[in-house]
């Protein structure tokens, strides 16, 4: 039995000390970037995100690795990919927020006072916590019903069903929450302008004149995709949605999707 709970200690010891330590890819990611080496270590880090996955952490770091090479747009890419999976990463969102206010162009803006703040309480927390929190507060909606059922006191049963009505409300608000922090986890449609200028066209081809040439576009600029068509001996185009109202075509090769 003590060989047994040993055994099962070292094996949980094992997997802290592997989940707390870094692995061998990204400590010589980290040590090129304390060697001011970022060329390597933007390769290293992208290794690591190939070898280990998904990770906030690791897109934080490759957009700081990026922004020292002078590559604006792809240190954009990557701490707008840092915030996807963890919205609380206030370093990868100061750092965002620090290089937007180095490119050419000003990121794009719906113009709805309601979007915005939904997007920024969506982005208070992760799907999980708003999941987590919604689990919570329907328990206590349960509570509140339960009191409401079996109390004997009017002002406490009146309440318990008021307070219930808000909680539930509440709850299904966090709900919500969750389900559209996890929709923008999975969604695909926002992208960045990579080239330091890139002309958008009114159709999906290299502008033949000036009356095709729709608006210039700079490295860091984001876009959202809304339709995509290829076309044969031009190749791949995406039309996209900048700030509220303008819509034109850019090729694909000139965007990076967050």
């Amino acid at each position: 039995m003590k060989r047994n709970i040993t055994a099962l200690l070292t094996l949980l010891l094992t997997a802290i000390i592997a989940v707390a330590s870094p692995s061998e890819t990204v400590a010589r990611a980290d040590s090129a970037y304390s060697a001011d080496d970022f060329a390597l270590a933007t390769s290293l880090y992208t290794q690591a995100l190939k070898e280990e996955g998904s990770s906030s952490q690791l897109f934080y770091n490759l957009g700081n690795s990026c922004y020292r090479e002078g590559n604006l747009g792809m240190a954009i890419v990557n701490y707008e990919r840092a915030l996807k999976l963890d919205p609380t990463n206030t370093d990868a969102r100061t750092n965002l927020e620090f290089v937007n206010t180095r490119i050419a162009d000003k990121q794009m803006d719906d113009g709805s006072v309601m979007t915005t703040l939904r997007n920024r309480i969506v982005s208070a927390f992760r799907a999980d916590t708003w999941a987590m929190i919604a689990a919570v507060l329907f328990i206590i909606f349960i509570a509140s019903a339960a009191v409401y059922v079996f109390s004997s006191a009017v002002a406490v049963r009146k309440a318990s069903f008021f307070g219930g009505i808000i909680v539930f409300l509440i709850t299904v608000a966090a709900l919500v929450l969750s389900f559209d922090a996890a929709n923008r986890v999975e969604t695909d449609r926002m992208a960045i302008v990579l080239p330091p200028a890139s002309q958008l066209s009114t159709s999906p081809r290299e502008a033949r004149n000036a009356q095709e040439q729709a608006f210039l576009l700079h490295e860091g600029t984001k876009v959202e995709i809304v339709d995509s068509i290829l076309n044969p001996g031009e190749g791949l185009w995406y039309e996209v949605r900048v700030g509220s109202h303008d819509r034109a075509w850019i090729k694909a090769a000139d965007l990076e999707r967050i």
